[in-house]
């Protein structure tokens, strides 16, 4: 608590976050060195909440809030993943924060590791889910299976058939599909 935040780095003002999120410990009220004018922090985030990386009001949709997703790091290390997943995240119009938990596994290996989870309302965890797939990890999966097939023998590759390969993917699509449209028929019938 003694550091002054604006004598460090931008990417040491990221650990320095990380850690008092991590400690669960608030920016003292008046510290000027961690609030800026108008009650902001220096980065214009809101004031006292260290390890938040969100934009807008958050306390209407903390109580009910999911995690949309989570990058495991060493100690003391910043993880970028979570970053770009808030970015996307809130140039979609999701609001979201970064949750900085320590986790101890039950055995002496793995050491400990921290957890970055990015969390959104309840109600909008589908579709943050969805833009994270769609802008985030589907481009990285889409250079994984490139890899795998050229890896494959000419053979390997010709029996392979995107039919059955994503029939696992299709009928997740038609689950979702089918429940939403079961739901929105249960609450038209409930009206009448």
């Amino acid at each position: 608590m003694a550091l002054d935040r604006t004598e460090l780095t931008a990417v040491a003002q990221k650990y320095y976050d990380a850690e008092l999120a991590r400690r669960e410990l608030t920016v003292p009220l008046g510290d000027e060195s961690l609030v800026g004018p108008d009650g902001a922090g220096p980065d214009g985030g809101a004031e006292n909440s260290p390890g938040e990386f969100s934009a807008g009001e958050e306390t209407d949709w903390l109580s009910d809030a999911a995690c949309a997703c989570s990058f495991s790091t060493r100690p003391g290390q910043f993880s970028a993943d979570a970053d770009n997943a808030r970015e996307v995240l809130e140039a979609a119009g999701i609001p979201c924060r970064i949750d900085v938990h320590e986790v101890d596994p039950l055995r002496d290996e793995p050491p400990p590791y921290q957890e970055y989870r990015v969390m959104v309302p309840g109600a909008l965890n589908l579709r943050a889910t969805s833009v994270l797939d769609k802008e985030l990890f589907n481009a990285g999966l889409e250079s994984e299976w490139r890899a795998h097939f050229a890896a494959l023998s000419d053979e390997e590759l010709r029996v392979l058939n995107p039919d059955v390969i994503c029939v696992g993917l299709k009928d997740r699509i038609e689950r979702l599909t089918r429940a939403y449209q079961d739901e929105v028929e249960r609450r038209r019938q409930e009206m009448h």
